[in-house]
C-alpha cells in the first residue's frame, strides 16, 4: 500500500493543494486587489491613450515580481520594465507575453544577444552598444527592437544630447535597428519642478528631432510616479509608475499624495514567551533592560530577513492591535518584543511588522523615518527568503 506523506507536507511536494505552507512563520501577504486599486488610480491621471509601463524591477520592489507581472498582465498593461536580463526571463519563463523593458544597461555587448533571445527590449545608450546590437541583428537576420536611454541630468546611464543626433542618424539609416522607444529619468520630479522642467524640454527636443527630421517612430516616456502626479506635461506617450504601484508615496510627505492602498503586509507569529523580572536583560549588547516584571515574546524575523537593525529600541510592531515595542537589539534570525501590555498574548499569535492590524498600523514610512532611508528600500531589502504569498 502507498504510503502517503505527512500532512504538514502535502502542500510542499503537491502543488495542486492551494493552501502555502512554510514552517517558519514569517511571511509577506500582496493583495492583488489593492494593486489593481493603484493601477486604477494611476489611470484616472492620465489621458485615455496614455500608455502605462509598470515598473515591477528588484523584485517588484520587495513585493513579488512574477505575480505582479501577472496581475499586470491581466489589467492589459503595455510595458513592463524590469532591471536585469535575469528577471526578464524569469518572467518570460513564468508565461508573462507582454513588452518588456530592461532598463539596466547591458555589458558586456554579448548579453544584447541573450535579449534578442527571450524577446526582451534592451536599453541601448552608446554608439558602442548601437553597433553590437545591429552585428548581432544581421548574424542572426532580425530586425532588433530596443529604446534608447537619454540622460537629460540623471548622470546614471544613457546618451548625452551632444552625442545622441548622430546615434539618432544612424538608427535612421539601418534597417536592421527598431528604436520602439525613446526615454529619460527625471532626478528631482519630487522636489524641483524648475529642473524637471528643463529635464522634459531638453528632451522633447530630441524627440521632435527623431520624430519630425528623421520620420522615426516610437513611444516616448519620461514620467515616474513623482512627474506622473505632479506635472502632466511629463506623460508623454507613456508613464512609467513603480512605487505608487504598491501604494507607496515618491514624496517626502506622504500625507500629501493620493490616497492609494499599500499592496504589501508583513507578518509573523510568536514562537516563544516568558515572563521576566525587573531589571532583566534583553539581546545582545544589553541595551534593553526591564523596569518591571515584563512579558517578553520573540518573533522568527531577524536582520536576514531584512528588518533592518536599525529599528532595534526604537521601532513598533502589531500584537492584539496594539503597539509593541522592539526589546533590544534585532538579531539575524530573531527580534524580541516587550507585550507585557498585550491582554492574553499568547504562543501562535499573529504579529504585524508592516500593515494594519485593528485599528493601529505600521507604514512603511515610518519604518524609512526610523532608519534615516527611503519607503522605497525597505520594502526592497525584505530578503527572498521571506514567502510572498497573494491575496
Amino acid at each position: 500500500m502507498k504510503k502517503e506523506p505527512p500532512p504538514a507536507l502535502t502542500n510542499l511536494f503537491f502543488p495542486k493543494k492551494r493552501t502555502p505552507v512554510f514552517f517558519r512563520q514569517n511571511w509577506v501577504e500582496v493583495d492583488k486587489s489593492d494593486f489593481h486599486f493603484n493601477l486604477k488610480k494611476i489611470k484616472e491621471h492620465l489621458a485615455k491613450d496614455t500608455k502605462i509601463m509598470t515598473v515591477i524591477k528588484a523584485n517588484a520592489y520587495g513585493h513579488g515580481g512574477v505575480a505582479l507581472a501577472k496581475e499586470a498582465q491581466k489589467a492589459g498593461i503595455s510595458w513592463i520594465a524590469v532591471s536585469s536580463l535575469e528577471e526578464g526571463i524569469t518572467f518570460r519563463e513564468a508565461g508573462i507575453k507582454t513588452n518588456i523593458l530592461v532598463l539596466g544597461g547591458l555589458y558586456p555587448f554579448e548579453n544584447l544577444q541573450v535579449a534578442i533571445v527571450h524577446n526582451l527590449t534592451p536599453t541601448i545608450s552608446t554608439m558602442a552598444a548601437l553597433s553590437a546590437l545591429e552585428d548581432m541583428a544581421v548574424r542572426h537576420n532580425k530586425i532588433a527592437n530596443f529604446h534608447l536611454a537619454v540622460d537629460t541630468g540623471m548622470g546614471r546611464i544613457g546618451s548625452l544630447s551632444e552625442s545622441v543626433y548622430p546615434m539618432l542618424q544612424k538608427i535612421a539609416q539601418t534597417p536592421e535597428l527598431n528604436m520602439t522607444g525613446m526615454y529619460t529619468h527625471f532626478t528631482v520630479a519630487d522636489t524641483d519642478p524648475v529642473f524637471t522642467q528643463m529635464q522634459l524640454e531638453s528632451f522633447t527636443k530630441i524627440v521632435k528631432y527623431a520624430r519630425q527630421t528623421l520620420g522615426l517612430k516610437f513611444i516616448a516616456h519620461s514620467a515616474n510616479s513623482a512627474a506622473l502626479f505632479r506635472n502632466k506635461r511629463t506623460h508623454l506617450d507613456m508613464v512609467r509608475p513603480g512605487i505608487s504601484l504598491f501604494g507607496l508615496s515618491p514624496f517626502k510627505h506622504a500625507e500629501r499624495f493620493i490616497k492609494l492602498k499599500p499592496v504589501l503586509t508583513w507578518k509573523t507569529k510568536i514562537s516563544f514567551l516568558k515572563r521576566v523580572p525587573s531589571g532583566f536583560c534583553v539581546s545582545y549588547g544589553r541595551t534593553f533592560v526591564t523596569t518591571k516584571e515584563s512579558v517578553i515574546a520573540t518573533i522568527p524575523v531577524g536582520y536576514a530577513d531584512g528588518y533592518n537593525r536599525l529599528l532595534s529600541n526604537k521601532g513598533d510592531v502589531l500584537v492584539r492591535g496594539k503597539r509593541c515595542p522592539i526589546a533590544g537589539r534585532i538579531t539575524m534570525d530573531m527580534t524580541m518584543i516587550d507585550v507585557t501590555g498585550v491582554k492574553g498574548v499568547a504562543l501562535g499569535d499573529e504579529v504585524v511588522l508592516i500593515g494594519a492590524q485593528g485599528k493601529e498600523q505600521i507604514k512603511v514610512d515610518e519604518l524609512a523615518k526610523i532608519q534615516d532611508t527611503i519607503n522605497y528600500e525597505v520594502t526592497c531589502a525584505i530578503s527572498p527568503r521571506v514567502p510572498r504569498i497573494v491575496v
